[in-house]
Formats: C-alpha cells, sequence, structure tokens
C-alpha cells in the first residue's frame, strides 16, 4: 500500500510545486521590466500610502502588478501560443489569425470587416471625406502646396488567398473600393490606390511581409516609385528625378510584428525580402541616425533629404507603413518632414511652407473619418 500512498504524495507536490513555481521564480529574481512578447512596459509596484482612497485601490494596483511580474509569464506566453497554433492550429489571441502556408495576420476587426466586405461606408460618410479631402487640398492649394493622398491596401486584401477558409468574403466590395470610386468621379482630389502598383509587383515577388502587418522593402520601393510617377503626372516638378537604384537581397529574421504578438519570433522565423539604397544621398551619419530611430519609436515629427536646393520639399504625414518610404522617399526631395500622423496639421504645412503634402493612409484606418482643417488649427 506504500507505493500508491507515495505516488499520490508525489503528484500532490508535483502539483502544488509547479502551482508555486511561477510566484517563486517572480519573488526570487528581478524580472524585466518590459514585455518580450508583448512589447509594451510591465506595471511597476504601487506606491503605498496612507490614505482611504490608496488603501482601497491597493488590491486592483497589486492585482495589476501581480499579473505583469509573475514569474515565467513570457514563457508562458509563448508555450501557451505554441500549443494553440501547433496543437490546435487557432491563434492563442484575438488580434492574430493564423493564416495558410506559414502566413499571420493582423485581427484588427476592422481590417477583417473590410476584408470580409462587410463594412461599407454610407453615402453621407463618403459625403464627409470628399468634402473634407477636398477642403484639405483647397487649403493647400491657396497656400502654392500640391497635394496627394496615397492609400495602402491591408495585407488581407494583397494576400487574400492565404486567408482562413473560416473567414469568408461576403462580399467583393470594400471600403476602399467606395472610397477610390467616389474620388474619381469627383476628380478633384489628387489619389494614388497603391493597389495596382503592388499587385504587379507581387506577380514577380512577395510585396508584404508573411509575419507582419506591413509591406517588406520590395513592396515600399514598388509604392515608392509609384508615388513618384504620379507626382510627375500632377505637376514634372514635383519628381524631377527619376526612381532611385536600389540592391535587393534577402536575410533571415525572427519573426516579425504578428508573431511577437504570442511571442513567438524566434519559432517562427522569417525570410525577409529588403532594399539597399545603392548610391545614398540623404545618408545619416550615426549621431543623427539615432536621434532619427529614437523619434521615429516615440512617433515624433522628424526630417531627412539630400539638402540638394533644386530639389523640391515635401511633408509627409502618415502611419506605420510610411516607415519602409522613409529611406527612399528622403532620396527624391531636398528636404522632408515625416509626421506621424493620419490627418493634415496644418501648423507643422504653416511652418515647413512645402512644395507638396503627401498623407498616406493605410485601409484599416479608413474607419476613422477625417477631421477639417478647421479642426486641425483647434478654431
Amino acid at each position: 500500500m506504500r507505493a500508491p500512498i507515495l505516488d499520490t504524495r508525489l503528484t500532490i507536490a508535483s502539483f502544488a510545486g509547479l502551482l508555486w513555481l511561477p510566484l517563486l521564480v517572480g519573488i526570487l529574481t528581478h524580472g524585466p521590466t518590459v514585455s518580450e512578447t508583448e512589447q509594451r512596459s510591465l506595471a511597476a509596484l504601487p506606491d503605498f500610502e496612507l490614505s482611504a482612497e490608496a488603501v482601497a485601490r491597493l488590491p486592483e494596483a497589486l492585482e495589476i502588478y501581480y499579473d505583469d511580474r509573475v514569474g515565467l509569464r513570457d514563457w508562458l506566453i509563448r508555450a501557451w501560443a505554441w500549443l494553440h497554433m501547433h496543437g490546435l492550429g487557432v491563434s492563442s489571441s484575438d488580434k492574430l489569425i493564423i493564416g495558410q502556408d506559414g502566413w499571420l495576420f493582423f485581427g484588427h476587426e476592422n481590417a477583417v470587416a473590410q476584408y470580409r466586405g462587410l463594412a461599407r461606408f454610407e453615402p453621407s460618410e463618403l459625403d464627409r471625406w470628399a468634402d473634407i479631402l477636398e477642403g484639405r487640398r483647397r487649403w493647400l492649394a491657396e497656400r502654392g502646396i500640391a497635394y496627394l493622398l496615397v492609400l495602402v491596401p491591408n495585407k488581407h486584401r494583397q494576400y487574400g488567398q492565404y486567408m482562413p477558409a473560416s473567414l469568408p468574403r461576403a462580399s467583393e466590395v470594400s471600403q476602399l473600393d467606395q472610397l477610390v470610386e467616389r474620388l474619381g468621379q469627383d476628380g478633384s482630389v489628387p489619389f494614388l490606390d497603391l493597389r495596382v502598383a503592388l499587385d504587379a509587383a507581387a506577380r514577380e515577388t512577395r510585396v508584404y511581409h508573411k509575419t507582419d502587418t506591413h509591406w517588406n522593402d520590395l513592396g515600399a520601393y514598388a509604392a515608392y516609385r509609384a508615388i513618384l510617377e504620379r507626382l510627375r503626372e500632377l505637376d514634372p516638378s514635383l519628381a524631377p528625378l527619376p526612381p532611385i537604384a536600389v540592391r535587393p537581397y534577402t536575410r533571415t529574421r525572427p519573426g516579425m510584428g504578428l508573431a511577437r504578438i504570442v511571442g513567438l519570433s524566434r519559432a517562427l522565423p522569417e525570410e525577409s525580402f529588403e532594399v539597399a539604397v545603392v548610391e545614398p544621398r540623404a545618408e545619416l551619419d550615426p549621431h543623427r541616425r539615432r536621434a532619427v530611430e529614437d523619434r521615429t519609436r516615440r512617433q515624433l515629427p522628424f526630417g531627412r533629404g539630400t539638402g540638394d536646393s533644386r530639389l523640391p520639399t515635401a511633408v509627409v504625414f502618415r502611419d506605420s507603413f510610411g516607415s519602409a518610404l522613409v529611406p527612399l522617399l528622403s532620396e527624391s526631395f531636398s528636404r522632408v518632414v515625416y509626421v506621424w500622423e493620419r490627418d493634415v496639421d496644418p501648423r507643422i504645412v504653416e511652418a515647413e511652407a512645402p512644395d507638396l503634402v503627401i498623407q498616406q493612409i493605410a485601409e484599416r484606418f479608413l474607419d476613422r473619418p477625417p477631421r477639417g482643417i478647421a479642426y486641425d488649427m483647434g478654431r
């Protein structure tokens, strides 16, 4: 009878040890201050104050701290995600969609609805877009500044053949289709629908990352060439130089943003398609490069360019897709100011007085109506 009792005690002790192990690891080790998997700062230990209000908040604050600082947290997140992906074939996070053939997609609610054709503009919403964009173009034209709206398709649309069968399309018409049709009818707002350029490039190579929501360098280069071509159509002086030459290359790197969501960067490496500018003229010295990288991480405006006064100047209002365009567009302008902002801020425009304003918008952000110039100015 001793053996069964011993086995039972050993099982209980092992189970209790596993339950207490994360807490003990958290107590005995200092632990990280930033989550490797979630790419965010972890909760700090709350301050202890002798007041009724502080004491009332303390249990919740301690719970948040413990949730963030429990030992082996990142390892447990990775193990949970790996078991879901490889054992069940599903994602452990609603922010991540497991596609076919190693493709990952962002689970952004509106991006999925746009892909499926479930998100649609009402006529009044299209009227608002058209009116505000026309007002923006007119406001810039009054100051002698050209305007170009650049629309970037979701990865879900560009590589929809790899989306899971559990997310079928209900309609082939998307919000991007609606907006492009409306702007084409009015004809007053210069815009560029990058689906044409990306479709053409995708017939030759992969133009989006498999483990990230963004385009790769080859996709960004196709977009850059299309932007210059559109500018040359609008006004040859805005794109006086041909596209810069680049040298494509590939490298294997850990899985990017979408893989990091569930902590599987190392488990899901990717062959990344990248480019290097052959003869850079807007190259930054190491000190300046570090400053620009820091401002990029903090989503603050920064300027680049060749310094050649014969070239035009520009301000680019952009989202995260614009990051891969920075080293390319910077080679075609004397000075470019990059602003991580989805709307045109007239204060920056008036301070810079550029020849051109480019507004780049990713498709998934079309659910946010644009702001008018008067609103931007705080009037």
